[in-house]
């Protein structure tokens, strides 16, 4: 069995090559001239492998980025256009003849990529017999990044003349093409663990468990039943953690999740260094690669008040538009808080036009009031942000997706188009990136794009309104900035919902991550409906739309429900906080709360009083942040204060109303009252209607709602002087 591992190239700095033990092959290309006793054969007219800079090598539409070598050997089929349906590129013959275990890694530079409905193919080959006959030992896979790869040869141990064989192939078509660098074949070390990468965030909170998780490789000949790790914090008293009872094979990847988590208790920036200091209860034979560290930044915990109660019971919200950004904003679509509150940075995703694509602006210091602006707009925003009309982050990873609102990110009347991956590094996001912009992963199957939704990682739910289906998309790893590798990901598709748009209004979505229920916004025949992640079964394979994928699957089984059918106008921004739902609606600028835990009966309105609402977000604050398209502009409402002047007053009597949500009856106590003064206690349903009413109340009265159906109900405190109004809960078991 050959059994492979992985080194990118951006992550680690490869130090396999430092290993003990014999060197049988070790060629760099640094020459500049094909390595005596190494082969091409081909039928190109460029000579087919050809050792040069990465520049020499770099065409058009096949560039190699930099990997720190002077020259490297590739096969470019974009710049030729000729015949390379068999570029074989091979090794002086090695002999493995007393020898142990053997691996051979090499350095590739291969994006495995489809044009004109034809694949490029690479493969790494074997051959006993001088070359006469190969035996493929190897598919190399696709990346758009120098990568490591690692083969076991131990197979062939003992034969005295091996051939190593890299064979490219077109198809017969026009495609890109493959580079190589840094090829070896030698004996590894019995004991060696490499760590690769460390996949922790570089932001975290106060009081919460942060992760301390990445992968390894096994690049030693021995198999790996145990490794003691530990970990500092700024240098540190060292946390130990043994991960026993392991099966690593000789040159495997593994991926590890410590189990004694870092809390960290103060904010700022902290230093995070981790450590493989044993394997297999002894010493690793190369140190050197056993340590990695990062930074990461610390910030307080922030608990989002719930203070919808206030909005409903407050009367006319006070609505301030943020100053500053509306010269930065055109058409604002939507708007999302980054994951950790207490960056307290508000993003807002501008529409823009559709030749140059949309832009985001980023508003630092928001909630505290003294806000700084950054407009960015991406290098190839025309392609990968064209129209944009909904922003969702990943509170996994940072990173976040948008959808496009344009038919074809081409213009050219197809269909090429879908949802794009981005990284809020400031240092990537719309930065130069070599390559195709910034983004970080684009998927080009929904055309029309109304809506998106953060689920996990790199998944993302989008509304597709060209093919009226809600569609999963999990980008799985990302190609890096600028890549253009897709390959990898997984999409499904949730048809015949009867989910329709109006115009370019945006159809926002969420999830419930503690249910795992969606919810939609339909405008199309202004409703909400939602949809259970969790339910429904691959039906069948669909036919790959505009590129490769690893699956493309129709979905059957489904649970999906129509929870609000009437009382909305042309419904867009959609919110959940606690267990209350709500929905914006563009036509008149409200914003409707409906019960969640009682079948979303409707219990109040939040008017912002202008047409062209677009998204809604409940920030740190526990304030309602939107975007308004017709406006161009970004504001925040808070509770009126209606009920809010008569606060200092209504503490004096210290009043009390529990418990709250009820199944019956509620108690409502009045401290301090006034033995002259006459209270009144009034109960009325969503709809206005006074269902229950006591006049000259007295410091304690029981309130028997048991007659009534199970919903909301306002009940009212109101003397000659103040009034108080407390939102009731009715749940009747």
């Amino acid at each position: 069995m050959n059994l492979r591992f992985t080194l990118f190239f951006s992550f680690v700095a490869i130090s396999i090559a430092t290993l003990s033990g014999q060197v049988l092959l070790d060629e760099n290309f640094e020459s500049g001239q094909l390595p005596a006793g190494w082969e091409i054969q081909t039928s190109a007219s460029d000579g087919g492998w050809i050792v040069g800079s990465v520049g020499a090598i770099s065409s058009q539409n096949f560039a190699v980025p930099a990997n720190g070598s002077s020259n490297i050997i590739g096969s470019n089929d974009d710049s030729c256009n000729c015949n390379k349906s068999n570029d074989l590129l091979t090794t002086p013959p090695i002999d493995l003849s007393g020898q142990g275990s053997v691996v051979l890694t090499y350095d590739v530079l291969y994006t495995d990529n489809t044009y004109g409905g034809i694949d490029e193919n690479a493969t790494v080959e074997i051959s006993l017999d001088g070359g006469t006959s190969w035996t493929i030992i190897e598919e190399i896979p696709g990346a758009n990044e120098w990568v490591t790869y690692g083969i076991s040869l131990s197979d062939y141990v003992g034969q005295s003349s091996v051939m190593i064989g890299f064979r490219y192939t077109d198809g017969g078509g026009w495609l890109y093409g493959i580079g190589l660098d840094n090829i070896s074949v030698r004996e590894p070390a019995a004991l060696d663990v490499e760590l690769v990468e460390l996949t922790s965030p570089i932001f975290g909170e106060v009081g919460k468990e942060f992760p301390l998780e990445g992968s390894l490789i096994n690049a030693g000949g021995d198999p790996i039943t145990e490794l003691e790790f530990t970990y500092t914090i700024n240098s540190g008293i060292p946390t130990v953690e043994t991960l026993d009872n392991l099966n690593i094979s000789a040159f495997e990847n593994y991926t590890f999740v410590l189990q004694n988590a870092w809390l960290p208790e103060t904010e700022g920036n902290f230093t995070v260094e981790v450590t493989i200091t044993a394997v297999n209860g002894g010493v690793d034979e190369n140190v050197d690669n056993n340590t990695l560290s990062f930074t990461t930044d610390i910030f307080g915990e922030v608990i989002v008040p719930n203070k919808i109660s206030e909005f409903i019971s407050g009367g006319t919200p006070e609505i301030t538009e943020i100053s500053g950004a509306s010269v930065l904003l055109n058409g604002p679509t939507d708007l999302d808080f980054f994951p950790v509150l207490g960056r307290d940075q508000l993003w807002v995703i501008n529409e823009e036009v559709e030749n140059t694509g949309g832009s985001t602006v980023m508003i630092t210091g928001a909630v505290a009031g003294n806000p700084t602006f950054d407009r960015r707009v991406d290098g190839n925003a025309w392609h990968f942000m064209s129209l944009p009309t909904a922003i969702a982050f990943s509170d996994d990873n940072f990173n976040f997706a948008t959808s496009p609102g344009v038919q074809d990110a081409n213009h050219s009347g197809g269909t090429f188009t879908g949802p794009s991956l981005w990284s809020s590094d400031l240092d990537i996001y719309a930065m130069p990136s070599g390559g195709n912009g910034s983004h970080l992963d684009m998927l080009h199957g929904s055309p029309l794009s109304r809506g998106i939704a953060h689920e996990v990682d790199n998944v993302f739910w989008v509304y597709d309104d060209w093919n009226k289906d809600i569609v999963r998309y999990d980008f799985v790893d990302d190609h890096g900035p600028g890549n253009d590798y897709h390959a990898d990901a997984l999409v499904r598709r949730y048809s015949n919902m009867g989910i329709s748009g109006d115009s370019d209004i945006p159809n926002h979505m969420i999830i419930d991550k503690s249910t795992g229920w969606l919810y939609i916004v339909d405008n199309g025949t202004d409703r909400v409906l939602r949809l259970d992640i969790n339910s429904g079964a691959v039906s069948f394979t669909l036919p790959l739309i505009n590129e490769p994928l690893t699956e493309h699957s129709a979905m059957g089984g489904f649970t999906f429900e129509t929870i609000i059918s009437d009382g909305l106008d042309r419904p867009s921004g959609i919110e959940i906080i606690g267990n209350r739902l709500l929905v914006g609606d563009y036509a008149n600028g409200d914003i409707k709360v409906y019960d969640m835990d009682n079948d979303y009966v409707e219990i109040g309105t939040i008017s912002t009083g202008q047409e062209g609402l677009t998204g809604i977000k409940v920030g740190p604050d526990g304030n309602i942040w939107y975007t308004n398209k017709l406006q161009n502009s970004v504001n925040v409402a808070l509770p009126g204060n209606e009920i809010s002047n008569t606060v200092d007053q209504l503490r004096e009597i210290n009043l009390s109303v529990n418990p709250n949500p009820t199944s019956d009856v509620v108690n409502v106590k009045i401290s301090n009252l006034d033995h002259n003064s006459k209270v009144s206690i009034v109960l009325t349903n969503i709809s206005g209607q006074e269902v229950y009413r006591v006049d000259n109340a007295s410091a304690t009265t029981q309130v028997d709602l048991s007659p009534f159906h199970n919903g909301s109900y306002l009940l009212t405190v109101q003397n000659d002087k103040i009034t108080q109004t407390e939102l009731i809960i009715l749940n009747k078991q």
